[in-house]
């Protein structure tokens, strides 16, 4: 019983969060993700990383849909290593953010892509 509640309590964090960050009913903006990602305080870290690595999920799984994630390919935006750490994928949302201005008011999965395409570029085969 106590270990559903923990994974309950878990994953309610990063959805409050979100709803505390983002109350206006428009999307989300890369703008509002750095501002979550700025935050020192547990829920609001935690919020940050799930939104990066559930976005960077979401546009892997996409490519591959359209023709595999094993180099790079019409579409792909970021090739990650094996093992990254979330702490490096933060860094390089926030950097891509902070570096470009204009990138504060998209869609806060498009700068995900982009910032993780510039960090992390696919190789040639």
């Amino acid at each position: 019983m106590l270990r559903a509640l923990i994974c309950v309590g878990t994953l309610a964090m990063p959805v409050a969060a979100m709803a505390a960050v983002s109350l206006g009913g428009g999307k989300f903006t890369a703008g509002e993700l750095h501002r979550l990602c700025t935050q020192t305080d547990a829920i609001s870290r935690s919020a940050c990383v799930a939104y990066i690595k559930g976005a960077a999920d979401g546009v892997f799984n996409t490519i591959d849909a359209i023709g595999g994630t094993t180099g790079p390919r019409v579409g792909q935006y970021f090739c990650l290593p094996d093992r990254v750490d979330n702490q490096r994928l933060v860094d390089a949302v926030r950097r891509y953010v902070a570096e470009n201005p204009d990138a504060a008011e998209y869609n806060a999965s498009t700068a995900v892509s982009l910032g993780l395409e510039k960090a992390f570029p696919c190789k040639g085969e």
